[in-house]
């Protein structure tokens, strides 16, 4: 994201995902910062999240851009300090005050705060997180596959097959959508439908441990034993290839085939 007006400073650096701090930092480093603003606050993140958390309370002192920058800088160090309820307020709140902002960078916020408080454990203020992005940019995809996938695990699968299915009205090809509404439809009784997407899915990333896994908990649905343990077979060994034996999908492919 380039940079834009006032209202848009440096968020652009941080918006691809609440997770992925490392690359963020390492970004907001090429930035020729000053002791205390934005930019040094993110990069302080990854190395020392207690210390960028007292910088951004610093920021937040101030006014305009730098509080901002500030509530967004102590959210992503809330989340690396593993305080993902707190983090997801700060997002939360940022979203709510960022009034003369895009409905882009907003929903983009509104979102982080969704996946904040997922990680918490608190699927009804993320839903709530989610609406409000995807009521300020209803043209994403992406934020209704996030909505579907906060449903799928609070286990409201109805609304989480839904809004699979609004994503891939929008992006046919969305292979997270793809699988959330695979295990929908699975979970919910409907195999076959389940098989189509889960097929699909597998066919645009045929290595995918993921799309193998929810593949073959299709197939055992289908009381398809053989096809359902080739599938898992499959996630054991390209995990194995690739290092990846610790992967969640991994261990849950290991852990079906010693069923």
């Amino acid at each position: 994201m380039k940079n834009q007006s006032m209202q848009r400073p440096a968020f652009g650096l941080l918006l691809a995902s609440v997770l992925l701090l490392a690359p963020v930092a390492a970004r907001a480093q090429e930035t020729q910062a000053s002791p205390e603003n934005y930019e040094a606050c993110v990069a302080l993140v990854e190395s020392d999240a207690s210390a960028a958390l007292g910088m951004a309370k610093s920021l937040k002192a101030q006014r305009g851009e730098a509080e901002a920058g500030g509530t967004h800088c102590e959210a992503l160090a809330l989340m690396k300090l593993g305080r993902a309820a707190e983090a997801g307020d700060a997002f939360f709140d940022l979203a709510e005050r960022l009034l003369r902002a895009d409905d882009a960078l907003r929903s983009d916020v509104y979102a982080q705060a969704g996946d904040a408080w997922v990680l918490a454990g608190e699927f009804k203020p993320a839903i709530r997180a989610y609406d409000n992005a995807i009521a300020r940019t209803p043209g994403s995809a992406t934020f209704y596959e996030g909505r579907a996938r906060v449903k799928g695990l609070a286990g409201e699968w109805e609304g989480a097959r839904d809004d699979a299915a609004e994503a891939l009205a929008l992006e046919p090809n969305f292979p997270a959508a793809l699988l959330i509404r695979a295990a929908a439809n699975r979970t919910l009784g409907y195999p076959r439908a389940a098989l189509v997407d889960a097929n699909n899915a597998v066919k645009l990333n045929p290595h995918s441990l993921d799309a193998l896994l929810e593949r073959g908990l299709v197939h055992q649905a289908l009381g398809d034993k053989p096809s359902a343990w080739g599938d898992w077979s499959k996630v054991v060994k390209y995990a194995k290839d690739t290092g990846h034996e610790e992967d969640p999908a991994a261990l849950a492919a290991a852990h079906y085939l010693s069923q």
